[in-house]
């Protein structure tokens, strides 16, 4: 199963403007915005004061036995403000921020209040719901440079535009601070006024639902209108620290919805944007089209007036692409499972797809000058380190490194371009601190183990990385066998693979060849070598050893190894 996280993250990317937040005091509890209830507390408290009597620490319970009734924000209000302008001096002490108060970010709108606005501002989000009477959410709004429509009374929904036709609406279902209607107390929050409840199951049919900070405990009202909405149109997502008490968990039943265990509104929602903007750009296409892209390429590539723009353009991408991936899909994320396995690697090759075209075009062109920037552009896209995370995801991170490194390798055989090829596999990589030949990191079958891998197919494979990357490959190329093309590669990182590490005692780099045409395309090779001897451009280019005499005898080698491999095929 996905992570709901993620699952979120998807919904909302590919299904802009459907997905409303409705946020209740826990998304402002990280500013030091105290609850509608610790207002009225605090006034009791002062009316108390003004008595010269003490609370005993339940005011609440004090103004009940004194009063014989509950206590109401309004009616404190009025006894210890007269005017308008002292009402408003009480409440700022409240919601708004003084001078030192802004310095030290109190009172001003958390991180999970403008990650929520650049979610409006990028159109993810169009409708906000809060039980909130601060106003930290418009104060976002405006930084991004959105004035929203704020709805906080019932007269309000009576002349508003249509949901459809805002660009961002608040919805204050239990007032704005400086208004005396405000809903507060018990009996308060038992009703809404029959317009207020009939805007508010237009929204609860109509979209889909991403609740925080709301414990779904009080406030009967909005229990009542989740009850009376039966729709099922789009997912709920409730966003909670542990498990939900069970009046919320009866409405997160009711809607069909998932819970997202969190550590704060906070970390939730900058999450949430980050994987949202992240995803999005994995699939947008990047300002240049591909078409586009590797036309520059090939224009820098052509002289070496451009040696400093071809870096740029490939390294650039390279670490964008980098940047968003690691947004997108963090090495923390859970689940672990066949579906968001497969996810990642869907997600790996739409980022990877441009960079992917311009380093098999980059590759056939290139001159010597050209061959670091192509290097660094693949090894920018693999972390050099393994900091905390998922064992998987760990892994997979390799993956983008390595199928940008088969599109370079394709290029350079492809192009005959045989001085740069053996500039790529004699390349040395760190990654989870270790550094080593490029081919221990990136191989096909290094990179991720057949478990994960084979997410990328209906059935499993033998070689399932290997034949993922054929397909991929083939796209670039265009070749009419991309099978015999892609297996010639195979062969010829195996050859050098085995080459390197005859004195380590390694095995071999396994690729579809092994069990694939039975062995015909590690003959084709040989066939090369026998036809133009000490002439055959790769030994020409320093690799094999340089000789036709130590490439054969690394041929016979690699088929003795292939023989030995047959029965974990056959």
């Amino acid at each position: 199963m996905m992570d709901p996280i993620l699952s979120l993250a998807h919904s909302i990317q590919t299904s802009p403007g459907v997905y409303a937040a409705l946020l209740g005091s826990g998304i402002s509890r990280s500013a030091g915005i105290p609850t509608g209830w610790e207002v009225t507390l605090d006034l009791v408290e002062r009316i108390a004061a003004l008595s010269a009597e003490d609370t005993l620490g339940d005011p609440a319970r004090w103004y009940q036995v004194k009063f014989g009734k509950e206590p109401g924000y309004s009616e404190l209000l009025d006894v210890l403000a007269k005017t308008p302008a002292e009402r408003r001096a009480i409440l700022h002490e409240f919601f708004e921020p003084t001078d030192e108060e802004r310095d030290d970010g109190i009172k001003m709108p958390t991180a999970a209040h403008r990650a929520i606005a650049e979610l409006v501002r990028d159109g993810f989000i169009k409708v906000i719901v809060t039980t909130n009477f601060d106003r930290l959410m418009e104060v976002a709004l405006t930084d991004v440079g959105i004035v929203p429509t704020v709805i906080s009374t019932a007269d309000a929904t009576k002349g508003a535009a249509p949901l459809v036709h805002q660009r961002c609406v608040i919805v204050k279902i239990h007032g704005d601070y400086l208004d005396d209607r405000i809903k507060n107390t018990e009996d308060e929050l038992a009703s809404y006024d029959p317009a207020m409840n009939a805007y508010l199951d237009r929204i609860l049919d109509d979209f889909g639902l991403i609740v925080c900070g709301w414990s779904g405990e009080w406030d009967q009202a909005l229990r009542a209108a989740f009850e009376r909405c039966s729709s099922r149109r789009y997912a709920t997502f409730w966003a909670a620290r542990g498990k939900l008490g069970a009046r919320a968990e009866k409405l997160l039943t009711l809607r069909g919805g998932h819970l997202i265990e969190i550590d704060g509104a906070d970390k939730f929602f900058l999450q949430l944007q980050e994987m949202v903007e992240g995803l999005r750009e994995s699939k947008a296409a990047h300002p240049l089209s591909i078409n586009a892209q590797v036309s520059a390429i090939k224009k820098f590539v052509a002289s070496p007036q451009y040696r400093v723009r071809f870096h740029d353009v490939l390294v650039d991408e390279a670490k964008r692409v980098r940047t968003l991936l690691d947004s997108a899909y963090p090495v923390e994320a859970t689940p672990v499972d066949a579906a968001t396995t497969k996810a990642r690697f869907d997600a790996y090759d739409a980022s990877t797809g441009g960079l992917q075209h311009m380093l098999f075009a980059a590759a056939h062109w290139a001159e010597p000058y050209n061959f670091e920037a192509i290097r660094q552009s693949i090894s920018k896209l693999v972390p050099p380190s393994l900091r905390g995370g998922v064992v998987r995801w760990l892994e997979m991170n390799k993956y983008p490194g390595a199928v940008c490194f088969y599109a370079a390798a394709f290029g350079a055989m492809s192009g005959g371009n045989w001085p740069l090829f053996k500039y790529l596999v004699e390349g040395r990589l760190v990654h989870g601190g270790e550094e080593e030949n490029v081919l221990e990191h990136l191989g096909a079958i290094n990179v991720v183990n057949s478990e994960a891998a084979n997410t990328l197919h209906a059935q499993n494979r033998h070689t399932p990385v290997s034949d993922h990357f054929m397909v991929l490959l083939g796209k670039l190329s265009g070749a009419e066998d991309r099978e015999r093309d892609f297996e010639r590669l195979e062969v010829l990182l195996a050859l050098h693979y085995l080459g390197a590490s005859v004195e380590g005692g390694r095995y071999t780099l396994r690729g579809r060849f092994v069990w694939h045409h039975s062995g015909k395309s590690i003959q084709r090779v040989l066939q090369e070598v026998e036809r133009d001897g000490d002439e055959w451009p790769p030994l020409k280019a320093g690799l094999f050893g340089g000789t036709k005499t130590t490439v054969v005898s690394l041929v016979e080698s690699l088929i003795e190894n292939v023989k030995k491999m047959a029965n974990h095929y056959y």
